[in-house]
């Protein structure tokens, strides 16, 4: 792909618009100071390309690349690839979305009737036409100083992509995954046949043993069918018998139920009577609580009251005893017993006040007579240290004074808090005498023995001692009356006289159908019983038989059903076996082929990097003035180096950041020539390189220049930015400045 026209404005430092046209082959520069744009015209070429990135922590937010007060970006590249050539025009901003189209140019015309205006259908034309992806054209074409590395951090599987998309032998692993996929239908289709095949089997299986067991079944019917008519004859004689005992049990039964009912008639006439009883006895009762119950109710609330107060009053009183010893042993503590605390306070205030006016001045003195001394060599240092003396004192007595009125003013505190209790005691005594007074009471005794006379009436009256025991009583008293009366007593007697008729007419019905000779038998339930076993017994045996044939009859019926659905799979085991044994050997035959492709594809990809290695050694003492001869490359981009003044390998990590940069060039060269030299389809290619020569001198610099004009074969059109001059090593250059809105414009070109 080369690199024909851009135009830019309102991407990131580029706000003006410009338009470069590029020369179509040669090495060209792109000079100028710090932000000057030089960066951004690469970027803006990537992003013209693949348009804006994709997924989280990438710079995919429009605001950030479009310029500062301007609405959208707008960018606009003319390439070529072979002998097609294309326009793509690009623009994206905050508010007005991201819009693309892809117009190509046939005989130097847009055809804009065949133009792409689908993002997904141009990045998918774009990956066609220059056989790379974004990933492949940033790890490739695009190589930055600070990427350099970019090649070895991919995974292998990642790298193994990116080299089968851009050599064009992706075929291989498109045809590998379709043959892999067809191997994985084939796989469910040969499983699915298989457990079809031991199904079938098993069915075939089932077919020839239920065909043996039909025929075992039809011959034990015949031996059944005699021995179930010698069990129906035996059962005849015993029902026979059965039914005259069971007639003079049904006799006797119904005498006993009328005497059974004649006697729950009699009980539901007692508790008829029984509800007028219990109605009095709840009136009775309520008459009694009506008498007792709010007296009792008025006495407890009262007897509560006297509780709190007489409480209150006593912690009270311990309360007043509590403060008064205590503030009794502050004053012996303290010293200030037998004196007059409230005179005192003022004496120590005042007496605070002079030891601590005499500390000063006795400090002051001391200190100034003694300096004065010291200076002088005289007596005055001797009276300086008297006087400090006396301060010393002073000070000691104004501490003592300083206790003395903390002291005070605790006691003072506590004498407070006293008064307040011995207050709150005499009103706390006023108010029980009120409530004595007005309730004529002395105290909750003399309640408790008005509630336990209370108690004593209850229990004369009603035989329980409590309200809650009355109520109780009469609760139960209304339990069993309403339980009475929801007893429909009355309906209850006529249901019971109804089934009395019922049973007589029953009688008289059993005296009709009495059995003949019934009367020749004595009723004995034993006997009856053992009867009645034995009837069951041959009735158990005739059934058991009889369902025994039934069953016998069912199962060959269901074997018929069962052979009738089994006979398909019986006919169809041997042609479902032959295509189970098709299936696998085709299943085999997918997976060399699959094998095949995966080989052949790793064969081809598996040149890349001998070849790498080869074009590194060919460049390497060029880049390095022929300090370095030979590179060893492993599968994973790791690398050692022949140095001739060492006289052997030494590891990458051994050598100066800028001896690695070197490296690392000639390995992204190598390695992006290899694979772009084992495409498939041939091409001519641009190569974008940003700040590569940064960290190398002049000699290095030289060598790279020279590496990259050997490789103009590849890379017929090569971009290089740099900070110096390095006009006279490229075949053009460029240099760009900003303007005086702080925009990207283009001082000069060389072509």
């Amino acid at each position: 792909m080369i690199i024909h026209s851009l135009k830019i404005s309102g991407f990131r430092i580029i706000g003006d618009p410009i338009e470069i046209r590029f020369p179509h082959e040669g090495g060209i520069g792109i000079l100028g100071q710090n932000e000057s744009g030089k960066t951004t015209l690469l970027q803006a070429i990537e992003y013209a390309l693949y348009g804006l990135k994709k997924g989280a922590g990438v710079e995919s937010d429009r605001e950030n690349l479009v310029t500062w007060g301007k609405n959208e970006a707008k960018i606009e590249i003319e390439f070529s690839s072979g002998q097609d050539a294309y326009v793509l025009q690009r623009a994206f901003g905050a508010k007005t979305g991201h819009r693309a189209i892809l117009t190509p140019i046939i005989g130097g015309v847009k055809d804009k009737s065949n133009s792409i205006t689908s993002l997904g259908d141009i990045e998918a034309k774009i990956e066609q036409i220059t056989g790379m992806d974004r990933d492949s054209f940033t790890k490739l074409i695009y190589i930055k100083q600070k990427d350099l590395d970019a090649l070895k951090e991919l995974a292998k599987s990642k790298r193994e992509q990116l080299v089968n998309k851009v050599m064009g032998i992706e075929v291989f692993d498109e045809a590998s995954a379709n043959v892999k996929k067809d191997i994985a239908e084939l796989e469910e289709e040969l499983k699915k046949k298989s457990i079809q095949l031991e199904s079938v089997r098993k069915n075939k299986e089932q077919y020839e043993l239920k065909l043996r067991q039909k025929e075992d079944l039809e011959d034990s019917i015949r031996n059944l069918q005699k021995d179930l008519e010698e069990k129906k004859r035996q059962l005849d004689e015993a029902k026979n018998l059965l039914a005259k005992y069971e007639w003079l049990h049904a006799f006797d039964s119904a005498n006993q139920v009328i005497s059974s009912l004649n006697g729950q008639m009699d009980a539901v006439k007692k508790d008829i009577n029984k509800i007028s009883s219990l109605e009095a006895e709840i009136e009775k009762y309520s008459a009694i609580l009506a008498k007792y119950k709010p007296e009792i109710m008025q006495l407890q609330n009262l007897r509560q009251t006297f509780l709190d107060l007489e409480k209150r009053l006593a912690d009270a009183e311990s309360s007043v005893k509590s403060i008064e010893t205590k503030r009794q042993d502050l004053i012996e503590k303290s010293g200030l017993k037998g004196k007059d605390i409230d005179l005192l306070s003022r004496e120590l205030s005042t007496q605070k006040y002079q030891q601590l006016v005499a500390f000063i001045l006795a400090l002051i003195g001391g200190l100034g007579l003694m300096i004065s001394g010291l200076i002088l060599k005289n007596t005055l240092s001797i009276i300086g240290i008297a006087l400090l003396g006396v301060a010393a004192y002073a000070f000691y007595d104004y501490l003592k004074m300083d206790r003395l009125l903390t002291a005070n003013a605790e006691v003072n505190a506590l004498t407070r808090q006293l008064k307040e209790h011995v207050e709150g005691i005499s009103n706390l005594k006023a108010e029980l005498e009120t409530v004595k007074f007005q309730t004529s009471f002395k105290s909750h005794e003399d309640i408790d023995d008005r509630l336990s006379h209370i108690s004593e009436e209850l229990k004369k009256e009603t035989g329980v001692d409590s309200i809650s025991g009355v109520e109780a009583v009469q609760t139960n008293m209304n339990n069993n009356l309403r339980t009475l009366k929801e007893s429909n007593l009355s309906e209850r007697k006529n249901e019971l006289q109804k089934q009395i008729r019922e049973k007589e007419k029953e009688i008289k019905l059993l005296l009709k159908a009495k059995p003949s000779s019934a009367d020749e038998l004595q009723y004995d339930k034993a006997q009856h019983d053992t009867v009645k076993q034995r009837s069951e017994e041959l009735q158990d045996e005739y059934n058991k038989l009889d369902k025994q044939i039934q069953g016998t009859l069912g199962t060959i019926q269901q074997l018929n059903k069962d052979l009738e659905t089994l006979k398909p799979d019986y006919e169809f085991y041997p042609k479902l076996e032959q295509e189970v044994r098709e299936c696998q050997e085709e299943v085999t035959l997918l997976k060399r082929v699959f094998l095949e492709l995966s080989e052949t594809s790793k064969e081809m990809r598996n040149k890349v990097i001998p070849h790498a290695r080869f074009i590194i050694n060919q460049i390497l003492p060029t880049l390095t003035d022929g300090r370095y001869s030979d590179f060893e490359i492993t599968e994973d981009l790791k690398f050692k180096v022949h140095s001739n003044e060492a006289g052997g390998y030494k590891e990458r990590e051994i050598f100066s950041g800028g001896t690695q940069d070197q490296f690392l060039i000639a390995l992204r060269l190598a390695f992006t020539q290899s694979i772009l030299d084992s495409r498939v389809m041939a091409d001519k290619y641009c190569l974008l390189m940003d700040e590569c020569i940064s960290s190398s001198d002049d000699l290095r610099k030289q060598g790279i220049f020279e590496v990259l004009d050997a490789m103009k074969k590849t890379f017929s059109q090569i971009f290089i930015i740099a900070h110096e001059d390095i006009s006279s090593f490229v075949d053009h250059h460029i240099v760009l400045t900003r303007n005086k809105r702080g925009f990207t414009e283009v001082q000069s070109r060389s072509w």
